[in-house]
């Protein structure tokens, strides 16, 4: 068994006469326990010292110093040992976050250099690191995953005994305020109804149905074959692919594949849409110019057996989305693209389903994503809580449950607000 004391001697030969010495764990192959040392000038630091280290033995702490190696070397370990289970688009922010370490503390310091001071000005100064532009600030949102992949990497290195403790642990994250979570436009069923009718042919009125009321991603809604529309049940199927020679690879997002019930409104606009799609593409949504162009590029990549990812599929629809919504009249009030369409669904499904529900149909992995959509504050929400305390003051009843309905569905006949 090791020996777990730490002790204090004299060596009145030596500069630094006071020493402390303790031992590693033991090694049942050579069958001894590894000595170390370190000397002191004083007495009274050796004995705090020592004091410090038997804390931390006493607690657990590895008591081996860690393997010397290099912050180049464990990148390159934890790229090798890990990539297998990202996505492409997760390797390429890993491989950019050790890219961004290696830059600011040096490719050949010791991991065991990365102490937390220095991690903490890591952090506050990767805004001035941006690979786009240097003069341009990284969002909170970006920095914020900076973070959370960094503890997630010193992680992996304690467990293997690289280092004791995990630099980044200690840093917070920077807080994103509600009035940035409501930079995206949230689309009204109104303003998604003119949408609707100013769209140029029933694809596009398709795509936009299946958006706004099953909250699916562009990569999941462009990935669709006729197999993915249960009309029998009514339900949308979001499921991953394996790559063919016909169509490339589909990953959905977490892992999480999914079933979404349709409503009858965009079930009826799929089923006109599939007797009448021209031929010639096994995805519904896609062109048969377009679906060619993309065999193309994945018949590249996979005999090249280079990386797919589900961006590959299309671009340009943002540029059309934003073109049909001058058509239909009305002005976003933030940035709007087609994950809109999917906030917005999800904001809808939020204000009258529970919250574990709406993160199944959302396929979140995680509850706190989905109770972004409940910490949302519209201008409907304000107009319905001056409703509701206006209520309250002449005796009406203002409950959570009350609130999600209009005010005029509320009140009774001949009453009106305030």
């Amino acid at each position: 068994m090791a020996t777990t004391k730490v002790s204090v001697h004299k060596d009145p030969r030596k500069k630094h006469p006071w020493i402390v010495r303790w031992f590693g764990e033991y090694d049942p192959l050579s069958d001894k326990e590894r000595r170390y040392c370190k000397s002191f000038r004083v007495k009274r630091e050796a004995e705090q010292f020592q004091a410090e280290k038997q804390a931390e033995f006493d607690k657990g702490t590895q008591r081996d110093r860690p393997e010397d190696i290099t912050l180049k070397e464990f990148c390159d370990l934890y790229m090798n040992r890990r990539s297998h289970e990202w996505r492409e688009k997760t390797r390429r922010q890993i491989e950019d976050l050790c890219n961004r370490l290696k830059g600011y503390f040096g490719a050949n310091t010791l991991l065991r250099n990365v102490t937390t001071r220095r991690a903490a000005s890591f952090w506050s100064s990767a805004k001035c690191v941006r690979q786009d532009s240097v003069d341009q600030p990284l969002s909170r949102h970006t920095m914020n995953r900076l973070v959370r992949d960094s503890k997630t990497l010193f992680k992996y290195a304690v467990n293997w005994e690289l280092v004791t403790a995990n630099p980044f642990d200690g840093l917070r994250q920077m807080r994103v305020s509600r009035r940035n979570r409501r930079d995206s436009h949230y689309m009204t069923p109104e303003q998604y109804m003119a949408l609707l009718r100013v769209a140029p042919n029933l694809g596009w009125k398709v795509l936009y149905a299946l958006a706004y009321t099953s909250a699916a991603r562009l990569g999941e809604l462009v990935n669709l074959t006729e197999q993915d529309i249960d009309f029998s049940s009514g339900k949308l199927l979001v499921r991953g692919r394996a790559g063919s020679k016909e169509l490339p690879p589909f990953n959905v997002k977490d892992h999480e594949d999914r079933e979404v019930p349709l409503p009858r409104h965009t079930l009826r606009l799929v089923e006109g849409w599939l007797r009448q799609r021209p031929c010639g593409s096994p995805l519904i949504l896609l062109s048969a110019e377009r679906y060619q162009r993309v065999l193309e590029r994945w018949t590249r990549y996979r005999l090249a057996a280079r990386p797919w990812i589900n961006d590959y599929m299309v671009n340009n629809v943002n540029r059309e989305l934003l073109r049909h919504v001058k058509w239909a009249g009305w002005e976003p009030t933030g940035r709007f693209s087609m994950h809109c369409f999917r906030k917005s669904c999800g904001q809808n499904w939020a204000n009258h389903l529970p919250m574990n529900v709406v993160k199944e149909l959302m396929g979140h992995s995680d509850i706190s994503t989905t109770a972004e959509f409940y910490s949302s504050v519209s201008p409907e929400h304000e107009n319905q809580a001056q409703w509701v305390t206006q209520a309250i003051i002449k005796g009406g009843r203002g409950t959570k449950t009350d609130a999600r309905l209009t005010p005029e569905a509320k009140l009774p006949p001949n009453r009106k607000v305030g």
